[in-house]
């Protein structure tokens, strides 16, 4: 037929043409040839890593999925009171198992079954129902075994109607707070935390006391029953005491006593206690004005009280008056110091900022 004719002759022409091109560069000079294949190599290597980098922008560009918060909120509240189960549990125990991580600046830093057997509940419950969530937990162990599925839907979560794209969710998890307490058997300073930011952003908190089993929760202005009682106890407390009520470490309440007289005038009155989620719901409560912690700390011990003071229009930054940003896994020390407050938080900031140690 005409159009194979056509076809044929076609790459007869085409092969007539590379045979010409092929004399042409046999007849090149060796610098010549040399250059030619020197820049074929070079269009070469550039047309690699165009390949590359727009397989890269095409990823980029694949939104992550996206969650529904009030699943994530509730899948947070449910292993924080079974991890709290947990932590009741060992502690009735002959044996609480336990060891130390270390030293510290503040001393011993210890761990004991009942900070592993939350985190277990705690952290793997969450990855099982988001495996790609961002979840940062105090404690560190590889666990191969069965591990429950949280609970997606309690009720009480229903006021949360937002989706977000999981990239922007970190969670920071204390599965034991006030190890050392724990182990001399002062379990009224014990909580589970969960603190659940957005952008970096503290936006969800719960702290759960296991002993008593009670907690409060908060995600933006929503709020427990117990967090809105403890707030409006807060409101309608009628005390003219002119001198603020700092809470502060039991580690170091005595630097931090004679440090706080020095710059807070009246002197304040200054009491000691463990756990740093004791101390938020205290200062949430009102029974204290200011929780102040001058050493390093992490933000697995803030995050979700960061969030719940947010909720209770307080605040929460460094001595150098930073919001701490919550984003990364991997920036997880607080070199600072810590300043909690509900009231007058930049006039303290100025009073306190020379305290940094």
């Amino acid at each position: 037929p005409a159009s194979s004719q056509t076809t044929c002759t076609s790459d007869i022409v085409n092969m007539k043409g590379l045979d010409r091109v092929l004399k042409d560069i046999s007849n090149l000079s060796v610098e010549a040839r040399r250059f030619i294949v020197v820049l074929l190599g070079l269009v070469a290597f550039v047309a690699i890593l165009y390949g590359r980098e727009v397989s890269h922008w095409e990823a980029e560009i694949k939104e992550s999925p996206k969650v529904k918060l009030r699943e994530v909120m509730s899948a947070m509240l449910d292993v924080a009171v079974r991890g709290g189960q947990e932590v009741v549990r060992v502690r009735q125990q002959s044996d609480i198992g336990e060891r130390s991580k270390g030293k510290t600046r503040e001393g011993n830093d210890p761990v004991t079954e009942g900070d592993m057997a939350s985190h277990r509940i705690m952290y793997y419950g969450l990855k099982r129902a988001f495996p790609d969530l961002t979840v940062v937990s105090e404690e560190r162990e590889e666990h191969d075994s069965w591990v429950a599925m949280p609970n997606l839907y309690i009720e009480e979560f229903h006021v949360i109607g937002e989706e977000v794209r999981e990239d922007r969710l970190t969670i920071w998890l204390d599965p034991l707070d006030a190890t050392q307490e724990y182990t001399e058997g002062l379990t009224q300073y014990v909580t589970v935390m969960a603190g659940l930011a957005v952008d970096g952003i503290p936006f969800g908190g719960i702290i759960h006391k296991p002993f008593t089993n009670e907690t409060i929760w908060s995600f933006g202005d929503r709020k427990n029953r117990m967090m809105g009682d403890l707030m409006i106890q807060d409101m309608i407390r009628n005390d003219e005491e002119e001198r603020l009520h700092f809470i502060v470490s039991r580690s170091h309440a005595g630097r931090v006593r004679e440090q706080v007289e020095k710059y807070i005038k009246p002197p304040p009155m200054v009491t000691s206690a463990g756990g740093a989620g004791y101390k938020i719901w205290e200062i949430i409560k009102g029974d204290y004005d200011v929780y102040l912690h001058t050493t390093h700390m992490k933000k697995w011990d803030i995050c979700a009280g960061a969030a719940l003071l947010n909720t209770a229009e307080g605040r929460v930054t460094d001595l150098n008056g930073k919001d701490i940003d919550f984003k990364s896994p991997f920036d997880y020390r607080l070199e600072d110091g810590v300043l909690a407050s509900k009231y007058d938080h930049l006039q303290l900031l100025k009073s306190l900022k020379k305290i940094i140690t």
